[in-house]
């Protein structure tokens, strides 16, 4: 973190501390029920989602070139291949010739080529046709133009994000993370090893999952039996960078009758550090690793959950694979604690308790997310 953002961070968080609300003038917000229950606006989001880079791998599940896998995210079947050079490639996981898909879900570590179950049409690790059986069938074909659809890819804390729209395969993925995917790899994470990953779904709008991330005001009542005695109620510090956010969460062991000096701040012993990667994937960053999570509608009432643990090195003990279970276990246990209330919201949205939502003005930044999302929803083609 640049020394001028922790000063800046350490001066608002005294302040807070002493009384003046981190959210200044923000007003309450409302949002609409039907925005979490409108199917032909799930699909919409669907279509914004593909539009935006989206964290469907960890770096480390690609060791080393050739190794390669093959899985679907936002309904799109994806194959991310490491090349000789060690950049990760993505592509669309299907033919080319009759659309049949190449692979099933799952990886391999050792391809020298990716066949077609179909009719054997053959394809290089970077995605170019390589052969065909009897090609003399087919004397138009330009070889050249037909290997697999490429998709952007980068590779970031850690993690390879895609774009799943071929039409946007020369987007730069940069832009829409940094500066603050910049500040969140200076945390030792621009490398880190994935540790513990799990999928599952939750039976809620996934922005219903976003809500709970963006406030603090149900640490105390929700987190009672696992993380609420850790943070100060209710206070959280939130900054902007374009659509992304970062949210600093302060901890009870910041005692404002003695703080540390500016320069003997440390951020993650005092805060957990959210970074929000706008519209679905966050990165909570703790003292010594991070927990990585995006949100895969499947619906409107149903949610993917996709969650990594971030390492700063893998176990190499007994007592480091408990320790770092037991944080795992940890971020498990209070996150099925939001997740139990988001989905009691969703049960109750139809039934006409209410027409919309109500947010406090220190839960601005979820109500602000729904203006966010909804003008890129607007926006042409979905894109910002």
């Amino acid at each position: 973190m640049k020394p001028e953002v922790r000063l800046d961070l350490h001066r608002r968080t005294l302040d807070a501390l002493n009384g003046t609300r981190p959210e200044g003038r923000a007003a309450p917000g409302e949002v609409p029920v039907d925005r979490y229950l409108d199917g032909d606006r799930t699909e919409r989001e669907l279509a914004l989602l593909r539009h935006r880079p989206q964290p469907v791998a960890a770096s480390s599940e690609l060791p080393a070139a050739g190794a390669w896998l093959a899985r679907d995210r936002l309904g799109i079947p994806l194959l991310l291949v490491r090349q000789e050079d060690g950049a990760v490639h993505a592509f669309l996981n299907v033919c080319r010739h009759r659309g049949a898909r190449l692979l099933e879900e799952g990886g391999g570590d050792s391809a020298r080529a990716f066949v077609c179950p179909y009719h054997a049409w053959t394809y290089r690790l970077d995605g170019t046709l390589k052969g065909l059986p009897q090609a003399f069938g087919f004397p138009c074909l330009n070889k050249a133009e037909s290997g697999l659809r490429r998709l952007a890819a980068r590779e970031r804390a850690g993690l390879i994000w895609v774009i799943g729209d071929p039409d946007l395969a020369d987007s730069d993925i940069d832009i829409h993370l940094d500066p603050l995917m910049d500040e969140l790899e200076a945390l030792d994470l621009s490398t880190p090893v994935a540790y513990a990953p799990r999928h599952y779904e939750v039976a809620a709008n996934w922005k219903l999952l976003v809500d709970g991330s963006l406030e603090a005001y149900h640490f105390k009542v929700a987190h009672r039996d696992t993380i609420a005695h850790l943070f100060t109620d209710n206070l959280q510090i939130i900054d902007e960078a374009g659509l992304n956010r970062r949210l600093y969460l302060v901890k009870s062991n910041l005692d404002p009758a003695n703080p540390p000096d500016a320069d003997r701040f440390e951020p993650r012993r005092h805060g957990n550090i959210l970074y929000f990667f706008f519209p679905n994937t966050t990165v909570l960053v703790q003292p010594d690793h991070a927990q990585f999570s995006t949100l895969e509608p499947l619906g409107p009432g149903r949610t993917r959950v996709h969650e990594i643990t971030l390492l700063p090195a893998a176990p190499d003990s007994d007592k480091a694979e408990r320790y770092w279970q037991a944080n795992v276990d940890l971020y498990r246990r209070t996150l099925a604690e939001d997740y139990s209330l988001s989905e009691s919201i969703q049960k109750g949205l139809s039934s006409g308790a209410n027409r919309v939502l109500t947010f406090g003005t220190f839960e601005y930044s979820a109500p602000r997310f729904h203006r966010q999302l909804e003008a890129q929803l607007g926006a042409p083609d979905g894109v910002p």
